[in-house]
């Protein structure tokens, strides 16, 4: 009897267990339902990717030398007293050749031929503190092989405080008029102002420049500067030279110890100067000993005008004029003038082609006649500005009363590497 009853428990709590374990599937059950019979037999989970080992790491090599790690200084963390960093030092190459046609004899024919150019400048220069800058420039030209050496034409140290306050000390440029402020490379014309009477400019020096210092300044960004030197070449038995120029620009700014004659394109410019020079027995034209035969006080006064306008799509003019006043003794030239047209015209593959006519004309303090004149009729391609450009000149020039007359063609180009 007793076994019976254990066989009877024994057995309901197998069918109990069974049915707990039943229950408990059927949710999982129900929730994977039974694929239909024609199903194509399921695919096997895919293996899992196995990694490549990583590659053994590459031992550094070891230093030379074992340095240390330098600890920064106190100026070197305090943005106040960290050193300032200089830029470089700039240099450049600039160069002018041309040749012209004329007699050697008779200067009215076009009938030989000669280099009257094989001009170079080096220039360099750089900031030795962010105030103070120095500059040195080279030039030499030689078209005459035995008088040819190159000579300084700029040794400058320059304080640049302010905009409105440099001063600039050295064997630099006179400052008087646009002309000497441009140099031959950034005015149209090919040639200085003057011509075959003489050279009618303010009193410079060689290359235009001089012993002495310059202070000026920008006032408004350049839409006014004023430049004022003093200058006695380092000879101490004349008296000093004194120099200077006001620039009033009515348009776009021109700031700058340095000139443009041109800007070519790159401003609408209206620009008024004038310019003054003064010396003390300036003016001498003989010497006896040490007291000048005949002398009077050097003085000269002057005057210009430049305007230049941008023309969209279609280029650009200038229009230029400029007088001076010579106090000089009689035979000397006493005044002399220029006016000048340039029409610079875009050319479709780069560049302008720039017509250009200038006319000239001196008085001779002594003379009763017509005074000389000159015209040059230029043109020029501006392949890059005044950094790569070509040129010809036909100039004419009268000497009156004696009828002399003179003519040339030039053919020149030029270069300027910065």
């Amino acid at each position: 009897m007793r076994d019976r009853t254990v066989r009877a428990r024994s057995k309901g709590f197998v069918v109990a267990t069974t049915m707990a374990l039943a229950l408990w599937a059927l949710p999982a059950v129900a929730q994977t339902p039974a694929p239909p019979a024609d199903a194509p037999p399921a695919a096997p989970p895919p293996a899992p990717m196995e990694m490549p080992p990583p590659p053994p790491p590459v031992p550094a090599p070891p230093p030379a030398v074992q340095v240390e790690t330098k600890p920064p200084t106190a100026t070197e963390t305090m943005a106040a007293t960290r050193p300032d960093v200089l830029p470089p030092i700039d240099v450049g190459a600039w160069t002018r050749v041309s040749g012209v046609f004329q007699g050697a004899s008779d200067k009215s024919k076009m009938n030989d031929w000669h280099m009257d150019n094989a001009y170079v400048e080096l220039h360099a220069g750089g900031k030795v503190h962010k105030k103070v800058g120095v500059t040195l420039n080279l030039n030499a030209n030689m078209t005459n092989f035995s008088a040819a050496s190159v000579a300084v034409m700029d040794a400058i140290i320059s304080f640049d405080f302010l905009d409105e306050f440099h001063l600039w000390a050295g064997h630099l440029l006179v400052p008087v008029d646009r002309s000497n402020a441009s140099g031959p490379f950034f005015m149209i014309p090919w040639n200085y102002p003057g011509f075959f009477a003489g050279v009618s400019a303010p009193k410079e020096g060689p290359s235009g420049r001089n012993n002495g210092a310059v202070v000026w300044g920008d006032v408004a960004g350049g839409m006014m500067s004023y430049f004022a030197g003093v200058f006695d070449n380092a000879n101490i038995g004349t008296s000093p030279l004194f120099s200077g120029r006001l620039r009033l620009a009515l348009l776009d700014p021109e700031p700058g110890f340095w000139g443009n004659g041109s800007y070519f394109g790159d401003k609408d410019l209206f620009s008024i100067n004038v310019g003054g020079q003064f010396q003390k027995h300036g003016s001498s034209v003989a010497m006896m000993g040490a007291v000048p035969a005949m002398d009077k006080d050097y003085s000269e006064v002057n005057a210009d005008v430049l305007f230049e306008k941008k023309i969209p799509a279609a280029g650009f003019v200038t229009a230029e004029g400029a007088y001076y006043h010579f106090g000089v003794l009689d035979g000397g030239i006493s005044d002399s003038m220029y006016v000048l047209a340039a029409y610079a015209i875009p050319m479709m593959n780069a560049g302008f082609l720039q017509p250009m006519v200038r006319y000239q004309w001196e008085k001779v303090k002594a003379n009763t006649g017509s005074n000389p004149w000159n015209i040059d009729a230029a043109v020029s391609y501006l392949i890059k500005g005044p950094a790569l450009r070509i040129n010809a000149t036909y100039s004419h020039t009268k000497l009156n009363p004696t009828d002399l007359t003179a003519n040339s063609i030039q053919l020149g180009a030029q270069a300027i590497f910065f």
